[in-house]
């Protein structure tokens, strides 16, 4: 991956330049944030796609370098635009961002392996939290967070206070639960539900014969 993204001043802006230069495959941005102006660039669309499709996602930074000067900042997508045509990127918001700064943001959550209860208890894995939040240094923020549910027994579960991170500090409640293994109520609910059926059925049958005697 290149040490930068090198992106042009933008000064035309209205729907004719815009569509000249997705032509080009450009497309135009606006770059905001870190106590500056709002700046209108024009940046490769390939680029942005890049981007969004990284492990990180939304999450990921680049350095934008202002072609002809020595300009450069780090950034993230703040916004996008897709065609819903063509679903090709049409538009982008980038923030300004610090390397050393620390941010909230979200983070999906992976799921590593069978839960025993599932395997051998005839239970059934019930999976709450797929994103969670954390606050972590830009240069720091996971593409996401793996947790290991094998050892999962019905009744068990993990929360948020039992997820270590190497780096940065998840900000949802401690009491949070990402995912558990239930006891499988599938079946027990059938059952209650054709001994309703049933019930009804006598009770309209005995109803029927009263009404004929």
């Amino acid at each position: 991956m290149k040490e930068y993204i090198e992106v042009e001043p933008r000064e035309l802006t209205g729907k004719g330049p815009n569509r000249r230069l997705r032509k080009l495959g450009m497309i135009p941005g606006v770059v905001y944030g870190g106590d500056r102006k709002p700046m209108s660039i024009s940046i490769a669309e390939k680029e942005v796609w890049q981007m969004l499709h990284a492990e990180t996602g939304l999450n990921t930074v680049r350095m934008l370098k202002l072609a002809g000067t020595d300009r450069k900042r780090h950034v993230m997508i703040k916004d996008y635009q897709i065609d819903p045509i063509s679903h090709r990127v049409i538009h982008a918001d980038f923030l300004r961002v610090n390397p050393d700064q620390e941010i909230e943001v979200s983070v999906p959550v992976i799921l590593k392996g069978t839960p025993f209860g599932v395997k051998n208890e005839g239970g059934m894995m019930d999976f709450i939290a797929r994103t969670l939040n954390l606050v972590a240094k830009v240069t720091e923020i996971p593409a996401n967070i793996e947790l290991d549910v094998s050892e999962l027994r019905i009744g068990d579960s993990i929360r948020v206070k039992d997820i270590e991170l190497e780096k940065g500090k998840i900000t949802d409640h401690d009491d949070t639960v990402v995912v558990k293994v239930d006891i499988m109520r599938v079946h027990e609910e059938e059952t209650a539900e054709a001994e309703e059926l049933l019930e009804e059925g006598e009770e309209a049958a005995a109803t029927e014969t009263a009404t004929e005697e």
